[in-house]
């Protein structure tokens, strides 16, 4: 929603940009146009279309389809294909019809062919495809924007690329392909570096930051944002950097910084002094009374509101309605005019429900629910309060599975590349060894052979084995972020969640609403229950030993399989996060075990030698053959493979067709 905001911002950036044209000089153009014939007037249309472009004031639809009818007259295809891509752009990218702009990209298609520049037609297509990616018909889209990039790079134009590399990662970053999106966008960063265009550039990092926190990397997007605001104040980009200000605001709110999140609006009031400086103030000065007024500084909201009711205006209609109404809100509340405060409240929640922004959805429950609070109205607080957490939780999760996915995407997309380059670099080494190899029999040298297969073994040994520790290092790395990930969720969803539930529990029983106390607690059991998957708390209550034991009773429970265990004490040989990496070893290989096997009998034995602990395994079950394709395979088996590995142990697994399977882990200790 944010990156939707921000678009809009900067197509009407373009728009407003062109307002400053004198008279005298549009009076000119049209006089020497009507004074003139064929090539000349061409010229002279082509000069009046540049002088008033994008501006609606100045009617430039009309000029610039007359500048297209007479080049086409004229069989002047490069101005006619130049003009009629900016009037797609116009259409598509700065008003906002799409549909239109689709309209008059298609009725010109088959002309463009005839097209001698890789340029023009490059840009051609590349607003076709903005036109389909309005549309969300995201198939066409990329096939347009794939076409563009054909042409641009038989041009070699590393502008335009990363333009469209830009526009490509946009689409994907729409679709929710963070880690594509992600390629793109960083590609055009790297072009818009080289090319030393900074405007575009700030653009690029601004889209980047905005991946980071769509998917709840803020710490990233923070960094990428500071870059872009150091570049726009070396460079005096006063709009941009008032921009990213204002970003960085919303996100300081989405994590509950307020103090940040207020410093942040009034540096972003503070660097709006470009042309463009009334377009944006609504924005800034209504985010920070807001932002004001929810903060308890009242007093010093009101100086910013003063400015704002009193020019109703620009304020009540179109975009800026909704965050009129949250002001009003947020006053009336911080007034105590609690009345006043649920009218606009409900109000904002209505707006906020038809354009589907499921954050700011959540943040006007949360609002109506406190107002209720406030006039102790608890049926109605509680009934928003309920919504509030619904969407919160379902957020919550969305940006759990965002950050996990990506984790997991990024991991196999460079193991993937990892692969590819080696094997471009096994292609190259062959080549190499041919060409060396013709020397050799041209010299004579037989010596050479020699050197040269001790060279190549050793970089071809160096090689594998860095490409194997940094492949080490991802699966660490991941498996890392999920144990942080879920204890995140667990103790959000046992401190949060959990007490709303019991809440709600204890007010059902006073108001003797069986039922509703019934269903309550068979959630909050649920919530403890996810919880405990999640994070074993019991590691730290009962200590390792006897939670591996209380994990196998609880399978034990919960199947018909017969459980032999065997535990010797292991508490206090490893450190917290060896400990937790055993534990879920055991609990992997198990519950593998209970769901692939159909095995009658699961043995467990734990036993600690001189400076080993061993861990054996073993079931009875249908066993499996090839034991060597099904570990590369299966990711069960490179999980706990990895797990073995980061607790600097060996792990051996022994398995066949109706004999079972024993998986052997041998843990070094101090």
């Amino acid at each position: 929603m944010k990156k939707v905001v921000f678009i809009a911002l900067l197509s009407c950036v373009y728009v407003t940009a062109q307002n400053n044209v004198s008279q005298e000089k549009l009076e000119t153009l049209k006089n020497k146009i009507a004074n003139s014939e064929k090539t000349e007037k061409l010229q002279w249309l082509d000069s009046l279309t540049t002088l008033v472009e994008f501006d609606e004031a100045l009617k430039y639809d009309s000029i610039v389809r007359e500048t297209i009818t007479y080049a086409l007259k004229l069989d002047s295809l490069n101005i006619a294909t130049i003009n009629t891509s900016k009037l797609i752009h116009y259409h598509s990218n700065i008003m906002g019809n799409s549909e239109e702009g689709l309209r008059i990209f298609k009725d010109f298609l088959s002309t463009v062919e005839l097209v001698k520049s890789n340029v023009i037609k490059g840009k051609y297509y590349l607003y076709g495809a903005d036109s389909y990616a309005g549309q969300v018909d995201f198939d066409k889209a990329f096939k347009y924007y794939d076409l563009a990039k054909d042409w641009a790079s038989k041009a070699d134009n590393q502008l335009l690329l990363a333009t469209i590399a830009l526009k490509t990662g946009g689409v994907l970053l729409e679709m929710g392909e963070a880690v594509n999106a992600s390629k793109h966008i960083q590609e055009a960063i790297r072009i818009f570096a080289v090319e030393k265009d900074t405007l575009n550039l700030i653009n690029a990092k601004n889209d980047i930051s905005i991946l980071y926190s769509q998917n709840a990397f803020y710490k990233e997007a923070e960094k990428e944002r500071n870059e872009a605001i150091a570049l726009s104040n070396v460079f005096k980009e006063e709009t941009a950097v008032s921009l990213l200000y204002y970003n960085a605001a919303a996100d300081y709110r989405l994590i509950d910084d307020q103090e940040k999140r207020i410093s942040n609006l009034k540096l972003a009031l503070k660097h709006n002094n470009s042309e463009f400086r009334r377009f944006y103030e609504p924005y800034f000065l209504c985010d920070l009374t807001i932002a004001l007024a929810e903060n308890d500084s009242i007093e010093k909201a009101e100086q910013y509101f003063d400015k704002i009711k009193n020019d109703p205006d620009t304020y009540s209609e179109g975009i800026q309605k909704e965050m009129y109404i949250e002001v009003l809100k947020q006053m009336a509340l911080g007034k105590n005019q609690f009345k006043e405060a649920i009218d606009y409240g409900k109000q904002h929640l209505e707006l906020k429900k038809g354009h589907k922004g499921y954050v700011e959805i959540m943040n006007a429950e949360k609002f109506l629910s406190d107002v209720y609070q406030n006039t102790n109205d608890n049926r109605n607080s509680e009934k928003h309060l309920i919504n509030y957490y619904k969407i919160k939780d379902s957020i919550s999760k969305v940006q759990n599975v965002k950050s996990l996915t990506y984790y997991q995407t990024l991991y196999e997309t460079e193991k993937r590349d990892l692969k590819i380059q080696a094997q471009q670099s096994n292609i190259a080494l062959l080549d190499e060894k041919n060409k060396v190899k013709n020397q050799w029999l041209l010299f004579g040298s037989l010596g050479l052979l020699a050197l040269f297969g001790i060279v190549l073994l050793w970089r071809s040994r160096n090689t594998a084995r860095k490409r194997e520790q940094l492949q080490e290092q991802f699966s660490q790395d991941l498996l890392n972020a999920q144990e942080k990930e879920r204890t995140r969720v667990s103790k959000d969803l046992h401190d949060s969640v959990g007490q709303q539930l019991t809440l709600i529990k204890k007010k059902a029983q006073n108001l003797e609403q069986e039922e509703l106390s019934a269903m309550t607690n068979n959630a909050l059991e649920e919530v403890r229950s996810i919880s405990r998957g999640l994070f074993p708390a019991a590691l730290k209550q009962l200590g390792l030993t006897e939670s591996i034991r209380q994990l196998l009773n609880d399978l034990d429970e919960e199947t018909d399989m017969f459980f032999s265990v065997e535990i010797d004490d292991i508490d206090n040989e490893f450190n917290e996060t060896e400990t937790l990496n055993l534990y879920r070893f055991i609990q992997e290989t198990v519950t593998n075990a209970l769901k692939h096997a159909k095995a009658k009998t699961l043995t467990v034995n734990i036993t600690k030698l001189n400076n080993t602990v061993e861990v054996l395994i073993k079931d009875n079950g249908v066993g499996f053959d090839n034991v060597a394709s099904v570990k590369q395979h299966s990711l069960g088996l490179k999980t706990i493979a990895e797990r073995i590995r980061m607790l600097k142990g060996t792990l051996s697994i022994k398995s066949k067709e109706e004999e079972g399977t024993q998986v052997l882990a041998q843990i070094p200790i101090v």
